[in-house]
């Protein structure tokens, strides 16, 4: 285990939220950020991610079901976004389905994930993929229009450095497209009526990300024009999970639309765009 202090503003002065499978999720005092601490050894979470996609029962078909929504809108949203298409890096591409339809309309696509057991999977639909990390991988700067992350930061040691190797990449005028978690809201309510819950999916999610922690974070990397939104909802397997994701996933949206993009539905996932600057 290893003591961290806060990735954003550097301090060390954080109140508890709650202990998860026996991990202490923290909030920062200073920032706001919501983060495990202490963290456990790199070495030994980078082994358990070569099975995170088997976990409960899960296999291809079902990351597929539970985020081709997220896919599909994405890919309509970067088309129009670059009509003669482009390069494009999705980081924890696991089994290649986004990077595999964006292929489709015309995108020279990349991919990276630490799971040997899933890029297996990807390399038999032809796709290039390597088995790394954003850490630890070696990519030229300006090398990309587009860079996507799709449930990714909260897994990093170090989500701020990730941010600025992944600008450093990025093409001028090119375009960071996230999907983060937005746990704490949910967990602090659940709290009140002692409800016990495993929301943060500790130790595999290291951080969890509010619309104003997102946003300095990107900020702080160089990214500019970020707009964070809510996104189509995933489609968990489990029924109930399923129910609850899309009520509140579509719930989200249709606040964020009749209120003109000013009200975020705390404790949903968002989808986050930022740009980097051609000057």
């Amino acid at each position: 285990m290893q003591y961290v202090n806060c990735n954003l503003c550097g301090i060390d002065e954080t109140s508890l939220i709650t202990i998860q499978n026996n991990f202490k999720i923290v909030q920062c005092k200073q920032c706001g950020l919501v983060y495990i601490n202490p963290q456990p050894d790199r070495e030994e979470l980078i082994k358990l991610y070569d099975t995170y996609h088997q976990r409960d029962e899960k296999d291809e078909h079902s990351w597929l079901k539970l985020m081709e929504g997220n896919f599909r809108e994405v890919t309509v949203f970067l088309n129009r976004r670059f009509p003669d298409r482009g390069s494009l890096l999705d980081i924890g591409c696991a089994y290649g389905h986004f990077i595999a339809m964006m292929k489709g309309h015309g995108w020279s696509v990349k991919g990276i994930d630490p799971s040997a057991k899933a890029l297996h999977h990807a390399r038999e639909k032809g796709l290039d993929v390597i088995e790394t990390t954003i850490d630890d991988s070696d990519f030229p700067a300006c090398s990309f229009n587009v860079i996507t992350a799709f449930y990714v930061l909260e897994h990093l040691f170090d989500p701020l450095s990730a941010l600025k190797k992944i600008f450093h990449m990025l093409k001028p005028d090119g375009v960071l497209v996230l999907r983060v978690p937005h746990t704490t809201p949910i967990v602090k309510f659940l709290s009140r009526f002692n409800l016990r819950n495993n929301l943060y999916d500790t130790p595999f999610h290291l951080y969890d990300f509010s619309p104003e922690t997102i946003r300095l974070l990107l900020n702080k990397a160089g990214f500019s024009s970020i707009n964070i939104k809510p996104g189509s909802p995933t489609l968990p397997a489990k029924y109930a999970e399923r129910v609850i994701s899309v009520v509140s996933g579509n719930l989200s949206k249709i606040l964020f639309g009749i209120s003109g993009g000013r009200l975020l539905l705390p404790g949903t996932s968002k989808t986050v765009i930022a740009a980097k600057s051609a000057i």
